[in-house]
């Protein structure tokens, strides 16, 4: 994306419920680095802050665990917190061109 010229770069940062976040870290190795989904969630609003000020077209979007784990199976990737962002942007991406169509 162009804004006044410059490239920004498109970020998207999943958030899953408290109560998925919980199912979560029996699946995503990387969840259970945190204290819990509060220390969790600050984290994700660190990362999109940091991003959103630094000039990324940034956004925390929702995830719900279920599809998030079939879209694991199908681009044949291991869930962990970078794939449940990929899968945010991809969710963001799909629904834009949704509402352009």
């Amino acid at each position: 994306m162009k804004v006044d010229g410059l490239m920004m770069t498109q970020m998207s940062f999943a958030v899953l419920s408290p109560a998925e976040f919980e199912i979560a870290r029996g699946l995503i190795s990387e969840l259970s680095d945190y204290a819990g989904y509060d220390d969790w969630l600050d984290s994700r609003y660190g990362r999109y802050m940091g991003y959103s000020l630094g000039g990324a077209d940034a956004e925390l979007v929702d995830v719900n665990l279920a599809p998030f784990l079939d879209w694991c199976v199908v681009h044949k990737v291991r869930p962990s917190e970078s794939a449940l962002d990929a899968f945010a942007l991809e969710s963001v991406s799909r629904r834009e061109i949704r509402s352009v169509a």
